[in-house]
């Protein structure tokens, strides 16, 4: 028996200091405790945040600051808990020097920007409904109607959420992704229409509610819990979407 997740795993986790092993046990503790989950996601997004920041070199910010930071610094007790302060104490750094550079150099963050962008996993989404649409209108290309959750699991590690009674497989297929398999299941929704959902395994370890992403002719819905990468895409309203990407997100629960 493995031994029992604690903070202190969770700090390692954020900053890369856990082994192979260790990590796998943490990531499957967080997958079951969403709102350890939230948290280890936060911290992550602040790391990357600050490993972006400091790539390039910033402006020097002024004395005053300087002063205020020393100050609060010597302010700050190192033990105990002194590892999750330092990284607040640093994230709330990064919001002065952000404001700084934005006074001195024009830097910031517009609306347009701050909006969620999809992450790659969702690219290959889209190629595989094109690929579907473009092998239903191909006679040479019959479509394979069975379909296996089962089987899939078992030779992709790829787990899919049961479908609702009223829809309709029309074909199921295996595809490569850029980190592995994907499988793109094609659908007959019924009053939603032809719709495909994509499952991966993506390398990246994270937690995303069901999001909009919206292309030329077409919308997904995104979402991902862990190791793995979903996608419903098709032509329908963004609220009829993303109502049954909810749906199928809370039967992998």
């Amino acid at each position: 028996m493995s031994d029992p997740i604690t903070e202190a795993d969770l700090l390692a986790y954020v900053d890369d200091q856990l082994d192979a092993a260790r990590r796998i046990e943490v990531e499957d503790y967080l997958a079951h405790h969403p709102e350890a989950a939230m948290q280890v996601m936060a911290d992550l997004k602040d790391r990357d945040a600050l490993r972006l920041a400091f790539a390039a070199p910033l402006p020097r910010p002024s004395e005053t600051m300087l002063h205020a930071a020393r100050r609060l610094e010597r302010g700050l007790v190192w033990q105990g808990i002194g590892l999750k302060l330092r990284r607040i104490a640093a994230v709330a750094a990064l919001i002065g020097f952000g404001w700084f550079a934005h006074g001195q150099v024009g830097l910031g963050i517009t609306d347009s920007e701050a909006s969620p962008t999809p992450p790659a996993f969702v690219e290959d989404a889209l190629h595989s409904h094109e690929t579907a649409q473009l092998r239903a209108r191909m006679a040479s290309q019959p479509q394979t109607a069975a379909y296996d959750p089962a089987e899939i699991l078992s030779e992709t590690g790829i787990l899919l959420p049961s479908l609702p009674k009223e829809w309709r497989v029309l074909d199921a297929q295996v595809f490569p992704s850029r980190d592995g398999h994907s499988v793109e299941i094609a659908i007959d929704a019924g009053d939603l229409g032809r719709m495909s959902l994509f499952a991966a395994r993506v390398p990246v370890f994270n937690v995303i509610a069901p999001t909009l992403a919206r292309f030329d002719g077409a919308t997904a819905a995104y979402w991902q819990t862990g190791p793995l990468a979903y996608a419903l895409t098709g032509s329908g309203s963004d609220k009829t979407i993303e109502r049954a990407a909810i749906q199928l997100s809370r039967k992998l629960q």
